[in-house]
């Protein structure tokens, strides 16, 4: 048996556990597989690993997640949220706000550890549940776009799926070459990309 099989934080004492200590147990279990993505990719979150960095018992991690994939999704899901379309600004300041948002779940959420085995795809299985949970951001920012296009905010005939690839393309591309993404190249990639998306520009 191991420490946290029988941490005391992970067996009350009493039979009223109460929401706030179930929280706080979710809380500690989804910081630790953020912790191990990033770290050491989705190979490092293995239930044993999770509850060692954890500290909460084995056996209450599979109460609440049958398995890694579970487990994995329940926190992706949480990790990234749900997405939010700003209601003020320019066309380009609510493209650049999605844009970062999609680039805090690769930067933040992934780490390098995740990136490394999403750009490699050494767990198919991962990478089906993070572009699952990044789907709803990426269709955000299509939908943004090809409703701006439509508005006439954006130039005629612009390809949405097209540009979000680059966009999404542009952070892979930054950390692959440097190995690091700079806290100023959102900005620029959007500059460049903000070229062929304005309205009048020709596109070709």
């Amino acid at each position: 048996m191991t420490a946290a099989d029988t941490s005391p934080e992970s067996h009350p004492s009493s039979g009223r556990p109460g929401r706030p200590r179930e929280a706080a147990l979710d809380e500690r279990v989804h910081a630790a597989v953020l912790q191990l993505l990033r770290d050491g990719g989705p190979a490092a979150v293995t239930m044993d690993r999770v509850a060692a960095t954890s500290g909460v018992a084995k056996t209450s991690i599979y109460r609440r997640h049958p398995n890694r994939g579970a487990l994995l999704t329940a926190v992706l899901t949480v990790a990234i949220g749900a997405p939010q379309v700003p209601q003020e600004g320019s066309v380009r300041d609510k493209i650049r706000f999605a844009l970062e948002q999609a680039w805090h779940q690769m930067g933040v959420v992934l780490g390098r550890g995740g990136l490394a085995a999403i750009v490699g795809d050494s767990d198919p299985e991962f990478t089906g549940l993070f572009r699952a949970a990044l789907g709803p951001y990426v269709d955000m920012l299509v939908t943004r776009i090809r409703d701006d296009v439509d508005a006439g905010a954006l130039r005629e005939g612009l390809d949405a799926d097209g540009v979000v690839s680059l966009m999404v393309g542009a952070y892979l591309g930054e950390l692959v070459l440097h190995g690091e993404v700079a806290p100023g190249w959102l900005d620029r990639s959007l500059e460049l990309i903000w070229v062929l998306m304005r309205p009048g520009s020709s596109g070709a």
